[in-house]
């Protein structure tokens, strides 16, 4: 499989969507909200406060942390809403020139999810819908083959959602069944009212997925921003510690978490071997490689390398049995990418052994 270079003008165009989707997400407040700020943990972040309602005054929402991009978008926002005709327009440019699209169902389901706040509240989607996003972020066209997939991937860190002071209004399987009513929650093993996966007729399923830092375990543990049970996965933090917003080109352009392009490719490496360990998992592992291999290869292309080995450096320091697992997956990479692998991990050793 090969990548190639988008046109600058589609590159320029996914950006502009990109910015008409945050305005976008700010404007959706109505007339009359109060932006303010909070300190937590020494840090400052955004709430919006909406207008008193006939049955009483909402509770503060929470946006983002503070940066001088946040605070440019809320003051773009005070002043204008954004143009939903102008977005589809731009959309419809965008997979004219080859950029991938959801099929309609993961569409609808993506589009809920934004408007139930699932992205606000720093919900991440994670998986090979991620990586479709990544042609429009990096400005290159992926190949089909490695974009296919026919369920969903959402995650959110444990930290964050026991610590947000902000949750969905209804519960995660609710946002689910206003797209199709019949999305059930599949029971968990050991507990038959817990379920941390919805499937519908048909087989199409999303798993809700968490960070796990400590041992090792397979019960579900509960998202309560989220309000629904989730997976802990080791791993995973490292996947999540530095994600990025980009746009699924649903009708208007959706605009959504994942995680960024260089931890993806990294993280994949590193549970292509685990999947390949477990067996059943081995065709999966096969996907890991190739996802890996070329965002490897686009963030070369475009001049990322730094970023890319930044990653694959964190994840190399993590400690031995990180450092093993890139090595075993470097033998499944060309000989260029292999090396540039193995010369991190080896700058690593160094470091480690001084």
């Amino acid at each position: 499989m090969s990548i190639s270079q988008l046109p600058l003008v589609i590159q320029t165009s996914y950006a502009e969507l990109l910015d008409q989707l945050r305005i976008a997400a700010i404007s959706e407040f109505p007339t009359g909200s109060t932006f303010r700020k909070r300190k937590i943990s020494g840090r400052d972040y955004w709430y919006v406060q909406e207008p008193t309602a006939p049955a009483g005054r909402p509770p503060e929402r929470y946006i983002g942390a503070d940066t001088p991009e946040r605070r440019g978008l809320i003051e773009t926002a005070q002043r204008a809403k954004a143009d939903a005709d102008a977005r589809r327009a731009i959309r419809r440019s965008l997979t004219g020139a080859g950029l991938p699209e959801p099929d309609s169902l993961t569409g609808s389901i993506i589009e809920a999810l934004v408007e139930a706040g699932t992205f606000r509240l720093r919900g991440v989607i994670v998986g090979t819908i991620a990586f479709q996003t990544y042609s429009g972020l990096l400005g290159v066209r992926l190949p089909g083959a490695a974009i296919r997939t026919g369920d969903l991937d959402l995650a959110q860190d444990y930290g964050v959602s026991v610590s947000l002071d902000d949750a969905l209004d209804t519960s995660l399987l609710d946002v689910l069944q206003s797209v199709d009513p019949g999305f059930r929650p599949v029971p968990g093993i050991t507990n038959p009212n817990i379920a941390a996966t919805y499937a519908r007729p048909g087989g199409y399923r999303i798993d809700v997925l968490t960070t796990n830092r400590g041992a090792d375990r397979d019960d579900p543990v509960r998202l309560p921003s989220l309000k629904s049970d989730a997976v802990p996965l080791r791993y995973l933090d490292f996947l999540l510690k530095d994600t990025v917003e980009a746009a699924v080109l649903t009708r208007f352009g959706a605009l959504v978490n994942v995680p960024s392009p260089e931890r993806y490719a990294a993280h994949k490496l590193i549970v292509s071997v685990l999947r390949r360990v477990a067996g059943p998992s081995a065709i999966k592992s096969d996907k890991d490689i190739v996802q890996a291999s070329l965002l490897m290869e686009a963030l070369i292309m475009q001049r990322r390398e730094d970023e890319l080995a930044a990653a694959l450096g964190e994840a190399a320091d993590r400690g031995a049995s990180w450092r093993q697992h890139l090595i075993s997956a470097s033998a499944n990479l060309s000989d260029q990418l292999r090396e540039f692998v193995l010369s991190i991990v080896r700058e690593t050793d160094r470091t480690a052994a001084h």
